[in-house]
């Protein structure tokens, strides 16, 4: 079973070489999109080379909530799937996540057909819901010209009505048949690529929305629709294979982790958390690296 971690990064090149790693095993790959805003020099000197490491080429200016943040995504998959691994499983992390389950328990999980996905709610579904501006009004976050930045979220549009639209967590998990589902989909119905360019957060709607509409939706791990207790899960920090907390007191969400979060990682049953930031998350780091080579396989 092979496993291809597709990496979203911009800052913090010594948190990204340690989740390499600890993450690093036989039957796994690192692809990894450096933010086009960044020098990729200390990102690879301090990472290092390795057969199992891709910086990919093609790289995107992100911006925060924008449509480039879908066009990075979709970079990493197309290089995993072009390259000469077969891999069984596509993770989809960040630069600022870590894991806080052994290998060989991460590794037992993907090898089932669960696609590891958080769906929080539906769009447009005539509720009062707050995430609906998301796809109802035109967005122009990747804009260079300030005049049309200034104007996001401001200008209505009609919402896609071809499927319905499903909001939830941008991180996930899926196998190689729900990504090639996924594929063929978007080159089917170039309408729904072309409609999430001027959508806002479209990174948490655009994937979930055709798992949704798939087949495989009835193998996602986190969906409210099927969920036998929905109130418990609307405020679970269990987010498809992350833990993340969005309901902590803090003044930016979701929460950056520290060492007081420990008993609520051991205690969680997700595979990964975020978010870690080097300096204010370095004791936990460090902790995380202590257990999880005190449970790793002796060679």
């Amino acid at each position: 079973m092979q496993v291809a971690y597709l990496i979203l990064a911009h800052h913090q090149p010594n948190q990204l070489a340690r989740l390499i790693r600890v993450l690093d095993a036989p039957q796994c790959a690192f692809f990894i999109h450096l933010d086009a805003k960044v020098d990729e020099t200390i990102f690879k000197q301090t990472v290092g080379a390795s057969s199992k490491i891709t910086f990919i080429t093609d790289r995107r200016k992100v911006n925060w909530g924008a449509f480039s943040m879908v066009e990075a995504t979709l970079a990493l998959l197309s290089e995993a799937l072009s390259s000469s691994s077969s891999f069984h499983r596509f993770c989809l992390l960040s630069g600022s996540d870590f894991p806080i389950k052994p290998n060989t328990r991460i590794l037992a999980d993907f090898d089932s057909p669960t696609e590891f996905m958080r769906i929080a709610r539906k769009l447009n579904s005539g509720q009062s819901i707050s995430h609906d501006r998301n796809v109802r009004f035109y967005w122009y976050l990747d804009s260079e010209d300030h005049t049309w930045w200034n104007c996001s979220g401001k200008l209505p549009r009609k919402p896609y009505s071809r499927v319905g639209l499903y909001h939830g967590s941008q991180w996930w998990a899926l196998t190689r048949e729900c990504v090639e589902y996924i594929l063929q989909f978007i080159s089917s119905n170039q309408d729904y690529y072309s409609f999430f360019k001027n959508a806002y957060c479209s990174d948490e709607i655009f994937f979930h929305s055709i798992v949704k509409h798939s087949p495989f939706a009835v193998r996602i791990s986190h969906d409210f629709e099927t969920a036998p207790d929905q109130a418990a899960l609307s405020v679970s920090n269990d987010h498809g294979s992350h833990y993340v907390d969005w309901n902590a007191s803090s003044k930016t969400l979701p929460k950056v982790l520290d060492e007081q979060d420990w008993d609520k990682l051991v205690r969680s049953k997700a595979l990964f958390a975020r978010k870690f930031d080097e300096g204010r998350s370095g004791a936990l780091i460090a902790m995380l690296e202590n257990e999880l080579a005190s449970r790793a396989p002796v060679p």
